[in-house]
């Protein structure tokens, strides 16, 4: 293996390049997480299951101690009382559910009208709507088999543990709903929303742009002949890659492979994928490296830094457009962005290349630059907040910080956008605004 370099932009002799290594990720354990775990039905059926699994274990251990009168454990009721109780608690979680329900419903409603329709992922994915859901489910499934064991037979028997064990479902539906009631007021604001879309982007953001002492020096193999792989399979965007996967068929077949498309990217029918560099007996087809990709409607933050600000810049246009009006917002949005290009400032570009076992370089990848992430995360709102003196002051101030921040050879890219914006006022703004919109304030206007 090459020795780490500490400047992955370094010069390198021809037919070398800097590269670094892959962690497996297998696609369907990508495709579970985000299809399946993250669903709206999975929390909940576990919870179901595991329930009428609790459910039936804990009546059996009741039939077992064969008690018969009042119980005495957590509530003392008769059969009577406890059949009145399973069949309320049972009756009332239905509404519980529908409230629920409507009220997720409700809040994406609003987020998808008021934020952006890339918003709504966040309400679906909400870890308490789904525990609150299987919460109510699971508390509803066990008092439906707890009255009906009370009344089975020809004498009604008080299963203590399992009346017991309802009366304590009930207090955590209680807490449960409270506890959505809270997550759905919070998640509706504006400033926990863009909050949490920048949290879950920097973990996302930081592995696109890693230390520069994570890559190495690589050789990489003959180059001719080159060979175009078009898709001719399944078309959608792509979510994420197995890049392990995919340098292990490109060393296998004693090549390597420069893919077309990068995370994030939509992948039509015909689209071309890949070249494939180097002579391959059976030669590598386009279903051989798709195979390896994450295909499903839109954009995920699985391996995409992009879609995060993607989100947070299509809210602040919403907030900036002329039925909205609330600049403020954008600013908030502003906050986020320019946090998570700080994050990388002072990180290298990646190059794209992913090397196999021995240190060859196998796969490059088209991979976004600091500077690409700076125009998808301001040149918009540069367009449209160009004639709000809080955006503009905001964003100046946004421009100086990460100039503080980057190397050199990035000070071009920020200060093109920079005069952009300038350009921008000038033909927006009214001229008795200009002056105070100038001036770089971290808070916009306070």
């Amino acid at each position: 293996m090459s020795d780490p370099t500490s400047d992955p932009g370094a010069r390198v002799a021809p037919g070398e390049v800097h590269g670094r290594h892959t962690r497996r990720q297998p696609i369907g354990r990508l495709n579970f997480r985000e299809r399946v775990a993250t669903s709206l039905w999975f929390v909940p059926l576990v919870f179901v299951v595991g329930a009428l699994v609790a459910s039936k274990v804990i009546i059996q251990i009741d039939l077992a101690r064969g008690l018969r009168g009042e119980t005495d454990f957590l509530v003392s009721v008769d059969a009577s009382a406890g059949a009145a109780l399973t069949n309320t608690v049972a009756t009332a979680m239905l509404t519980f559910i529908a409230v629920v329900f409507s009220t997720t419903l409700v809040a994406v409603q609003v987020a998808a009208s008021q934020y952006s329709p890339r918003i709504v992922r966040l309400f679906v994915r909400s870890r308490v709507t789904h525990v609150t859901l299987g919460v109510f489910l699971a508390t509803f499934v066990f008092s439906l088999d707890a009255l009906m064991q009370i009344r089975s037979g020809e004498q009604d028997i008080v299963p203590a543990f399992t009346i017991g064990v309802v009366y304590l479902l009930v207090l955590a539906t209680i807490a449960m709903f409270i506890t959505f009631v809270h997550g759905m007021v919070r998640l509706v604001r504006v400033q926990y929303l863009l909050k949490t879309i920048t949290d879950q982007t920097r973990p996302v953001i930081r592995r696109d742009f890693p230390d520069a002492s994570r890559y190495v020096r690589a050789t990489r193999p003959v180059e001719e002949p080159v060979r175009l792989v078009r898709n001719d399979g399944e078309a959608g965007v792509v979510q994420a890659m197995d890049l392990h996967a995919t340098v292990g068929l490109a060393a296998e077949h004693g090549c390597w492979i420069e893919l077309l498309v990068g995370v994030g990217d939509y992948l039509g029918a015909g689209t071309p994928v890949a070249q494939v560099h180097g002579p391959t007996e059976p030669p590598i087809t386009a279903g051989d490296i798709t195979g390896h990709f994450l295909l499903g409607g839109e954009r995920t933050l699985i391996q995409d830094p992009g879609f995060g600000l993607r989100q947070l810049v299509d809210t602040a246009i919403r907030a900036l457009s002329p039925a909205v009006n609330d600049p403020t917002t954008a600013v908030q949005a502003l906050n986020g962005i320019i946090d998570l290009l700080d994050d990388v400032a002072d990180a290298p570009d990646p190059t794209g290349w992913y090397l196999d076992e021995q240190g060859v370089a196998r796969v490059h990848r088209p991979e976004p630059t600091f500077e690409d992430l700076c125009r998808l995360g301001f040149t918009e709102i540069a367009r449209y907040g160009a004639d709000s003196p809080q955006v503009t002051r905001r964003l100046l101030a946004g421009y100086g910080l990460l100039g503080d921040q980057v190397a050199d050879d990035r000070r071009p890219g920020l200060e093109a956008l920079r005069q952009q914006l300038l350009a921008a006022m000038q033909a927006s703004m009214p001229v008795a605004f200009l002056d105070v919109a100038s001036q770089p304030d971290h808070a916009g206007l306070g």
